[in-house]
C-alpha cells in the first residue's frame, strides 16, 4: 500500500507553523468510511502469561491486590538503610512542571486582540489565575479559553503559543516521588494497612510493572518489566515454608527441574542469609526466574509491621522467554522487536518510495522521465533528451561523458522477491514488486522538481542499497530478512543524470 501521508512535508509544515499545519492536515484524513475487522484479535503473549500467573496464584489460595506505583524515596531508606543511596541510582524520580505566574501586560493584551479580535480581558485574567492555582486541569485549559472568551480552537491554540511564552519556558522540577523499582517497596504499605484486620496466614499476590533505571535496553534488560510478586504474612512463616510454596508455583507453570541457592550478598530489606535465587533448567542451562526471602525485622519495624513476611518475585518476561523459546526479552514486550513471518508477496507489496510526487503534474513528470529514459537508454553520449517541458520547467535526461550510454546497464532492472530475498532481475521473476530502478528514480526526481523554483540536478550512479533507489521497506520486514539470513541484493550500475531548468512563474502551472 502506498504511503498516505507525505511525512517530511507535514513535519516541515508543523515546524514552521504548528497551528496552520494542525488545522490544514485534518483534510488529509478519510471521512464517512467503514472498516470491517476480520476474525478474533490476537492477544499479547505477555498478557496471556500474566493471566496464567493470576490463575495459578488464585488457584493456590492467594488473594489478589493492587499495590502503589508511586512511592516517596524515603521508603527506599526504610527498606535498605545505608544501602539506599546505591539502590536509588536505579530508581526513576518523578519531576513536575511548576505552573508559572502568567502576567497579562498591555503588550500581551494587544497581541491577544490581534488573534481573537474583541477580548474579555477580565475573563482571561480569571482563567490564568485559576490555572496557576491548579483549579483548571492543564488538558482543559484550551477548552476553558474557548468557552470563556467565545473563540475558536485555533485562536485558543495561537493565544497559548504566541502570547504566553511562559508556557514554553516551563521546566520540570524534581520531586521526592519515585516509580517503584521493586514490588517489595509497596508491599510494606499494603501489609501494614491490613495486618490488624486480616485472617492469618495472609497470602497476597500482585502482578504489575517495575521501573528500573537501566543503563540500556537490550536483549536482557528492560526499563519496564513485570513481576508476579507474592507475600505470605504469618507468625509461623519461614524461608523453608515459603520456598516449598514457590516450588509448587513453578510446577504449576510446567517446570520440574528447579534449583534454589542462597545469595552471597543479601539485600538489606531481607534478613541476613535469608534471600535466595530460584533457577530452572532450560535446555541444559540454569536460568534465574525468581528471587525469594524473608523480610528483615528492621525493614518491617520501619513500616510498623508486627509479623514475619515471606516474599517471592517471579519475572514474567523471563518466564515468557523460557516458555515461548524467545532469546531477546524485547521481543516479549514490544511489537517493534518481534519478528513476524512475511510471505514473498507481503515483502514485495511493502516496498515503497521514500519520496513521490504529490500532484498529477509531478506524476506526469515521473512517467515522462521513465519513458524518455527507456526510449533512448542505449544512445551514446554526449547526448540529452527533453522528457518534460511546460511554462515552468524543462526536464532533461542527459549524459555528457563521451562514449557512455545514456542509462547504465542496471537502469531498468526489476525489483523482485523470492524465498525472502529482495533482488533485481532483467525481467520480472519471483514475486514482482511492480517497480524498476528507473521508475523509482524518476519518482524521486519528480517529487523534487514539482515544487522547485530553481535549477535542479538529480543523479544516481552506483546503487548499493534500496535507499539509493528512493525505496524503503518497513523495519519489521527488514528485521525479518536479517533474522532469516536472507539478503537485499540490489547492487547495480545505473548512471542516471536528470537536469531541470526553472524558467517561469509557478502560478502559470496547475498542479
Amino acid at each position: 500500500m502506498a504511503e498516505m501521508f507525505d511525512l517530511g512535508r507535514i513535519r516541515a509544515q508543523a515546524k514552521g507553523d504548528f497551528t496552520e499545519a494542525w488545522m490544514s492536515t485534518a483534510k488529509l484524513l478519510p471521512v464517512d468510511t467503514k472498516v470491517s475487522l476480520q476474525g478474533r484479535g490476537k492477544p499479547h503473549l505477555l498478557r496471556e502469561l500474566i493471566q496464567k500467573s493470576r490463575e495459578i496464584l488464585l488457584r493456590l489460595g492467594f488473594d489478589e491486590v493492587e499495590n502503589l506505583t508511586i512511592l516517596p524515596d524515603s521508603d527506599v531508606s526504610k527498606q535498605y538503610g545505608p544501602e539506599a543511596r546505591v539502590i536509588l541510582d536505579r530508581v526513576y524520580y518523578l519531576a513536575e512542571l511548576p505552573r508559572p505566574e502568567i502576567g497579562l501586560s498591555n503588550k500581551k493584551i494587544i497581541e491577544a486582540k490581534k488573534i481573537v479580535g474583541e477580548l474579555d480581558v477580565k475573563a482571561l485574567r480569571t482563567i490564568l489565575r485559576a490555572y496557576k492555582k491548579g483549579e483548571i486541569e492543564a488538558d482543559n485549559l484550551v477548552e476553558e479559553l474557548i468557552n470563556a472568551l467565545d473563540i475558536t480552537d485555533r485562536q485558543a491554540t495561537e493565544l497559548l503559543s504566541r502570547v504566553f511564552p511562559e508556557l514554553e519556558k516551563m521546566r520540570p522540577l524534581p520531586s521526592n516521588k519515585t516509580l517503584r523499582s521493586h514490588m517489595t517497596g509497596t508491599w510494606f504499605h499494603t501489609l501494614a494497612a491490613i495486618q490488624d484486620k486480616a485472617k492469618f496466614p495472609v497470602a497476597l499476590f500482585s502482578v504489575g510493572p517495575r521501573y528500573r533505571n537501566e543503563q540500556r535496553e537490550d536483549a536482557h534488560h528492560l526499563r519496564i518489566h513485570h513481576s508476579a510478586s507474592i507475600v505470605i504474612m504469618d507468625a509461623n512463616i519461614s524461608l523453608s515454608a515459603g520456598r516449598e510454596i514457590t516450588e509448587e508455583i513453578l510446577r504449576q507453570y510446567g517446570f520440574s527441574d528447579i534449583k534454589i541457592e542462597t545469595k552471597m550478598a543479601t539485600s538489606k530489606y531481607y534478613a541476613p542469609g535469608q534471600e535466595q535465587e530460584v533457577f530452572i533448567n532450560h535446555k541444559g542451562k540454569w536460568l534465574e526466574v525468581a528471587d525469594i526471602g524473608m523480610y528483615s525485622p528492621v525493614s518491617l519495624a520501619n513500616f510498623g509491621i508486627k509479623y514475619p513476611v515471606f516474599n517471592a518475585g517471579l519475572g514474567i518476561e523471563r518466564l515468557a522467554m523460557i516458555l515461548y523459546g524467545i532469546d531477546d526479552v524485547r521481543e516479549v514486550a514490544y511489537p517493534q522487536f518481534s519478528v513476524a513471518e512475511f510471505s514473498d508477496e507481503e515483502i514485495a507489496r511493502s516496498i515503497t518510495y521514500l519520496a513521490s510526487p504529490r500532484t498529477s503534474r509531478g506524476r506526469k513528470i515521473a512517467s515522462a522521465l521513465e519513458q524518455t529514459a527507456r526510449k533512448h537508454k542505449d544512445e551514446i553520449a554526449p547526448c540529452e533528451y527533453v522528457a518534460w517541458e511546460d511554462d515552468l520547467v524543462v526536464v532533461k535526461v542527459v549524459e555528457v561523458e563521451q562514449g557512455k550510454r545514456l542509462i547504465g546497464p542496471a537502469g531498468f532492472n526489476e525489483i523482485c522477491v523470492a524465498d525472502g530475498t529482495i533482488y533485481s532481475d532483467i525481467v520480472p521473476s519471483g514475486e514482482y514488486s511492480g517497480i524498476n530502478y528507473m521508475h523509482a528514480i524518476a519518482m524521486a526526481a519528480a517529487a523534487l522538481i514539482e515544487d522547485s523554483h530553481e535549477d535542479l540536478p538529480y543523479q544516481v550512479k552506483t546503487v548499493r542499497h534500496l535507499s539509493d533507489l528512493n525505496l524503503q521497506i518497513p523495519e519489521a520486514i527488514l528485521e525479518y530478512i536479517e533474522r532469516q539470513q536472507k539478503k537485499i541484493g540490489v547492487r547495480g550500475a545505473v548512471f542516471v543524470t536528470i537536469k531541470s531548468h526553472f524558467k517561469g512563474r509557478k502560478d502559470k502551472v496547475e498542479g
